[in-house]
């Protein structure tokens, strides 16, 4: 949660960063951003976001954060109104990435806290991700978010039609 600027009642530490919604012209440096976090680049990847976000607003919200007139990161998330016959309107966070030199200076915080109001206004009350059980920093932020381990448990296997099935 966002905190007081310390001496200054009702002045949050995330005030002071911009959080908007993304836009094409963003494509560049959401790429950017994510290429250093990762270590990997993924234009076509965050183009197919954008374009989705654009096209398809119901089922997704893509966010960017702004100090001082530069994006210093990104939020990308997907919206669900339920899944295997069961009416559950829920979020997953699809993509975050904040600039390593911008990191500590509350821009997750920021965008976590507009991804929440509009949660909160599309009446969603469930936010899921999936992290690297080995990606500490992204799983010290999200827990400092108030994520936790869920209920479910994410299965995955290898897509080889040529092996036996046991």
């Amino acid at each position: 949660m966002a905190t007081e600027v310390s001496g200054e009642p009702g002045v949050l530490e995330t005030d002071a960063i911009v959080v908007r919604t993304m836009r094409e012209d963003d494509l560049d440096r959401v790429v950017a951003i994510d290429a250093v976090a990762s270590g990997r680049r993924r234009p076509q990847y965050f183009e197919l976001m954008i374009q989705r976000a654009l096209k398809d607003a119901a089922l997704q919200i893509s966010l960017v954060a702004e100090l001082e007139g530069a994006v210093v990161g990104f939020l990308v998330v997907s919206l669900y109104y339920g899944e295997y016959g069961l009416v559950e309107p829920s979020a997953s966070i699809d993509a975050i990435g904040v600039h390593p030199e911008r990191r500590g200076k509350s821009v997750g915080k920021a965008l976590m806290r507009q991804l929440r109001l509009n949660l909160g206004a599309l009446h969603i009350q469930t936010l899921r991700t999936e992290v690297a059980w080995h990606d500490f920093e992204l799983l010290g932020f999200f827990k400092s978010e108030g994520f936790g381990p869920a209920e479910r448990v994410c299965l995955e296997c290898p897509v080889d039609p040529t092996a036996p099935l046991d």
